[in-house]
């Protein structure tokens, strides 16, 4: 599993939005019991994302902006839900969501800071399993994913294009599957977006195996390689 976002951040709550569901369909969120799932640019925490349906609701339409029939997230998880002369019983979803950006020019809103995941190492729905869905920092398909706007945190070099972390100093501009690219200020061009400023950079886990092994992905230790400290302002 790719792990972009680390632990250590220093933010405000109310610089964290509440409103938007990853954009996608089940098979585009995580599930840790395949290999090809364990980490997406839909399911990871530490994705730089933008709006993708800012619709709460069409005029004429209900008013409600949660959506209670939707098969592409946590009621997909469900299984064969409309059966005749049976009532139905769905999971309520947001209407609103994000996706990965794209480009430096795309308007991004912010920073993941939960991953969506659909089922753990054993393939077990987690839909079912609310306490393991906590431990692994997760949410369903279809619920609310915090979004970070404004902060300090620290990402890993899989939140870079190509793996390189850049240097103290550089800013932050958008790339592909909600990575960003780091490059010097006098660099960002008219029509990019600077999203935040790299204050410091490190390296993790020099030796193979230095935190005890390697764990259940085949990585070594934790986290293996370049990391940084960064302040992103995307409001």
């Amino acid at each position: 599993m790719a792990i972009r976002l680390l632990p250590f951040r220093d933010y405000d709550e109310h610089d964290v939005v509440n409103l938007f569901k990853s954009a996608g369909t089940l098979e585009q969120f995580i599930d840790l019991s395949q290999d090809g799932r364990r980490s997406t640019p839909q399911g990871d925490a530490g994705v730089f994302v933008k709006v993708s349906n800012g619709s709460l609701n069409a005029e004429g339409t209900s008013w409600d902006p949660i959506d209670i029939d939707a098969q592409t997230g946590a009621n997909s998880l469900l299984g064969k839900t409309d059966y005749p002369n049976v009532a139905k019983n769905f999971y309520p979803e947001a209407t609103l969501s994000f996706a990965p950006i794209a480009a430096p020019e795309d308007e991004c809103i912010g920073i993941t800071l939960r991953q969506t995941v659909a089922r753990d190492e054993l393939g077990e729905n987690l839909l079912y399993n609310q306490v393991k869905k906590d431990e692994l920092f997760g949410v369903l398909p279809g619920e609310v994913v915090p979004v970070l706007s404004k902060g300090m945190i620290s990402i890993t070099s899989d939140a870079f294009e190509g793996g390189t972390v850049g240097t103290a100093g550089q800013v932050l501009i958008g790339a592909a599957d909600g990575q960003v690219a780091a490059v010097a200020r006098t660099a960002v061009v008219a029509g990019q977006k600077i999203l935040g400023t790299i204050l410091a950079v490190g390296h993790r886990d020099d030796e193979a195996g230095a935190l005890g092994g390697t764990n259940v992905f085949g990585k070594a230790g934790l986290m293996k390689g370049g990391y940084a400290i960064v302040k992103i302002d995307c409001a």
